[in-house]
């Protein structure tokens, strides 16, 4: 179990389209991580597209003392099982030298701020089957599996 660093304190901002540059390397880390299939100019634009329209969500940068160290992208959609809007937590990224310091716990935790702020009925995410570490984390912090699996079909 992770304790807190006194001198680790987390910071979410909301990201503008003039921090794409700090955003994309971050980005491409999360990307290359988990192996997806990652192309610049395709998630400049649609970081682009995300940012200009808060009703689709929000992407806001992880900062520790002024460095950006993640980010999470939040998307909001409705729920009928949920009786409204919620928001599903599409990416979370914190670069590896600040994990294990209370950080994904600290981003949750204002996460949920910002998102019942926000109206939401609820918060979703998802994990990779074999990443224990955040799929641990999420269990400690409230989130439960439902046992569904999530499929996608793509339209290119």
């Amino acid at each position: 179990m992770t304790h807190p660093n006194p001198g680790f304190q987390i910071l979410l901002e909301s990201a503008k389209q003039q921090d794409i540059p700090v955003l994309l390397p971050l980005v491409r880390q999360f990307y290359h991580h988990f192996g997806y299939p990652y192309h610049e100019a395709q998630k400049t634009d649609a970081l682009m597209h995300f940012i200009q329209d808060e009703s689709r969500g929000r992407l806001l940068i992880v900062k520790n003392n002024g460095n950006a160290i993640g980010y999470v992208l939040i998307a909001f959609c409705f729920s009928l099982e949920f009786d409204g809007v919620i928001a599903f937590v599409d990416e979370l990224f914190i670069e590896p030298s600040s994990r294990q310091k209370r950080a994904g716990s600290q981003v949750l935790e204002q996460v949920e701020k910002l998102c019942g702020s926000l109206g939401m009925k609820a918060v979703r995410l998802e994990s990779e089957a074999d990443n224990s570490r955040a799929t641990a984390l999420y269990a400690r912090t409230g989130y439960h599996d439902h046992k569904r699996r999530l499929m996608t079909k793509r339209f290119n």
